[in-house]
């Protein structure tokens, strides 16, 4: 049986083989584990997976709703079909389409304090910095609704008020979408500079106040009969107004 004595000395030539890793001129320095990890910002990751979770979930479970949205905001015909089809802004995928915009705002500006202006005092506690842009942006929108409301109800125009409205309700909800994967980018993209993606994030952030503006507009003009006292007041209270005090606030924590 020819085979069987082949494989009888092929066995015990291979176990008596020399082992690579002896025999050679390195020596061990240290011989205990040790645990290769590097500091890692936790807090941007929870909350970019906590965005991409509902993203993909949305996406998965309410498809249409979401290109009715996205539509919506750009697109009168569309915004008038949800307007008829009575919008609700309890419903789950509207709230969670709020929550998804103040999440992807929130690391967004704290992203820009980082990479761009390099506050490293402001951004070594990650966590406050992040909750006080949240906290900032939740409470400037719900004055700026409730500013809304107010003018609607004293001018008597509540359904100026309800359409203008529904159009900030557009406004955040797409947004937040457009936004997610910039975030992401600056997050984990590290062959292009940072710098590049918060352009490309702050581009897309002043087309879409752009188009809320206009879109503002049209519906406070048609529903107050073109008055340029209260085109002026709408300018001042509900757009000019917050934007400068955003910016007030920004110099602050700059300085």
């Amino acid at each position: 049986m020819p085979h069987a004595s082949i494989a009888n000395n092929v066995i015990p030539d291979s176990l008596q083989a020399i082992s690579l890793f002896k025999s050679n001129l390195l020596t061990a320095k240290n011989t205990d584990y040790k645990f290769h990890f590097t500091h890692y910002d936790y807090l941007p990751a929870g909350i970019l997976f906590l965005s991409f979770l509902l993203f993909v979930w949305l996406y998965a479970a309410y498809f249409k709703h979401l290109n009715n949205t996205i539509k919506g905001f750009f697109i009168n015909r569309f915004a008038n079909q949800l307007s008829r089809d009575e919008f609700s802004y309890g419903n789950r995928v509207t709230v969670f389409l709020s929550v998804l915009f103040v999440l992807t705002m929130t690391l967004f500006i704290s992203q820009t304090f980082q990479f761009y202006y390099g506050l490293g005092g402001i951004t070594s506690n990650f966590f406050r910095l992040n909750l006080l842009i949240g906290t900032v942006l939740i409470l400037a929108y719900f004055t700026k609704f409730i500013v809304v409301n107010f003018t609607g109800y004293i001018f008597q125009k509540s359904k100026a008020a309800s359409e203008y409205i529904l159009t900030i309700f557009l406004f955040c909800n797409t947004l937040g979408l457009f936004m997610l994967p910039v975030v992401l980018c600056i997050a984990f993209v590290k062959q292009i500079s940072p710098k590049v993606f918060i352009y490309l994030g702050l581009l897309i952030i002043g087309i879409f106040l752009f188009t809320r503006i206009i879109k503002g507009l049209v519906i406070w003009l048609n529903g107050l009969r073109g008055s340029a006292f209260y085109l002026f007041l709408y300018l001042c209270t509900l757009e000019i107004l917050p934007f400068i005090i955003i910016v007030k606030c920004v110099n602050l924590l700059i300085k």
